[in-house]
């Protein structure tokens, strides 16, 4: 990925593009979101020029490495032919492995467009950097969220007690190895 323009991964209704810093509006909006304020504790900021500073943070990620093994690489979810920036998803370094995010604003959820953003940008990733399977992690009382790894052709690999984005409780992890196999 280094030194090469980033190009938009399509899908047949959501396109996945690299953040641009007039973002940050849509981004900080979001972030303020029931949802994420729940789930995603730590990607709620306190202003626009934070989450201004993130996403120029992640587009230097793009050139940096371009490897998520290595270090974030965070897309914006698009509907097709829709510039407006409707979530995000990603794929993020985790104990040696690589695992996927994701988020989408609250009045597009349930249509399924997290579950295909994540189904695409998995794809993308094993094919793309050769990886062995990437994981999803969730809380398990999130069930919307195991529902989206679960549509997305992920399989439950375990369930324990741990800490989820500071959140003490039982986790979920799912995997999804290259063959379409949960891992």
């Amino acid at each position: 990925m280094s030194g090469k323009a980033l190009a938009p991964i399509v899908s047949s209704s959501v396109t996945l593009r690299g953040f641009v810093p007039g973002d940050a509006p849509k981004v900080y909006a979001m972030s303020l979101e029931s949802g994420m304020r729940a789930w995603l504790p730590d990607q709620v900021y306190d202003s626009e020029r934070q989450a201004l500073e993130v996403i120029r943070y992640l587009i230097g990620k793009y050139a940096d490495s371009g490897n998520p093994a290595v270090a974030p690489f965070v897309l914006g979810v698009q509907l097709n032919g829709d510039p407006e920036l409707i979530g995000h998803v990603g794929l993020s370094p985790l104990d040696g492995e690589v695992e996927v995010g994701y988020a989408i604003e609250e009045r597009h959820q349930g249509r399924g467009y997290a579950s295909e953003a994540v189904r695409v940008m998995t794809a993308w990733g094993l094919r793309s950097f050769g990886m062995p399977r990437i994981l999803g992690i969730v809380a398990t009382d999130n069930p919307a969220s195991c529902r989206v790894l679960e549509r997305a052709c992920f399989r439950l690999v375990s369930e324990s007690r741990g800490l989820l984005h500071g959140r003490q409780g039982l986790v979920r992890t799912y995997g999804r190895t290259p063959d379409g196999v949960g891992g």
